[in-house]
């Protein structure tokens, strides 16, 4: 992984991730290398918790979600996250071959999906094409 630059930095810093994943060491996993890369982050641990992130008023700029999570879904958690903001991108991350669940994704407005165990270069290019997609300049 190449190491940020002071122009990447600037550029990011003002960007929140919120990652939600009830596996604590992919949430911590995600958030070293997206804090290194220049980001703010957030983690979850449920649905529940994901969505109380988002409706504690704080700006969120991109979610990263697990598909299969205990007691809410990724399916349930991203009805609910197009409830509160229908404009904010969602990552969907599997490690599971879910080809249903994936298609019932997209076809909420998913932006794209991380298969585990992810690669971080993925990661970041995933990061850097959302954020320079015309409308979020």
């Amino acid at each position: 992984m190449t190491r940020p630059t002071k122009h990447d930095f600037i550029r990011t810093m003002s960007k929140t991730i919120l990652v939600i994943d009830d596996d604590p060491s992919i949430s911590s996993i995600f958030e070293f290398i997206l804090q290194q890369a220049g980001y703010h982050t957030l983690s979850a641990t449920s649905g529940r918790e994901g969505l109380e992130c988002l409706r504690s008023g704080k700006k969120m700029d991109l979610v990263f979600l697990d598909l299969k999570m205990p007691e809410m879904s990724g399916i349930e958690t991203f009805q609910e996250i197009q409830k509160i903001d229908p404009k904010l991108l969602v990552v969907i991350m599997t490690g599971y071959s879910v080809d249903e669940m994936l298609k019932d994704a997209y076809k909420m407005g998913a932006y794209g999906v991380i298969y585990k165990p992810f690669d971080v270069e993925e990661v970041l290019a995933v990061i850097e094409k959302i954020f320079n997609l015309p409308s979020l300049s």
